[in-house]
């Protein structure tokens, strides 16, 4: 590596000597340090040594700032109240659901008691039918088929 020579003042000179000592650096590695650190953070020297670098986080914070109420107010508000509101209607038609599971349940419980009605009246229809057969095939009563019916209509489980 050959050596360049670079002119400053004196003054400036002495301030990189005290800042070279503070950072236990050659003069040299820290001229590199820092023509790598404007290289990689793109902040020119020269427009920056008006402002206080507390300033400038200052600024760069309350545009970070912005930008986060931004996409909250953009983004994710009207994500939160979609969901709410999906949850909300969910909530609505699980009930309505529920609702008409529960009334046709009880429409299908009186079908049911309907229907079991309607044929322990046939039954007993077609029971009393055969009773009114069995009298008057034995119109005298002497082979008791009639009550052997009528005890085995009551015995049934109907």
């Amino acid at each position: 590596m050959s050596k360049k020579s670079i002119i400053i003042s004196q003054h400036s000179h002495k301030d990189l000597k005290v800042l070279a000592n503070s950072f236990n650096s050659p003069l040299g590695g820290l001229i590199e340090a820092m023509i790598l650190y404007f290289k990689r953070t793109g902040i020119n020297p020269l427009e920056g040594i008006k402002e206080n670098p507390s300033s400038m986080i200052k600024v760069l914070d309350k545009r970070i700032v912005s930008f986060l109420r931004v996409q909250e107010r953009d983004i994710l508000k009207p994500m939160r109240d979609e969901v709410f509101l999906a949850s909300k209607n969910q909530s609505t038609s699980l009930e309505e659901l529920t609702e008409n599971l529960q009334n046709l349940l009880s429409r299908m419980n009186n079908a049911d008691q309907n229907r079991t009605s309607l044929v322990h009246s046939e039954i007993r229809k077609m029971q009393q039918g055969l009773v009114e057969i069995a009298s008057t095939i034995d119109s005298r009563g002497s082979s008791g088929l009639v009550n052997s019916l009528i005890e085995v209509f009551n015995n049934a489980d109907i």
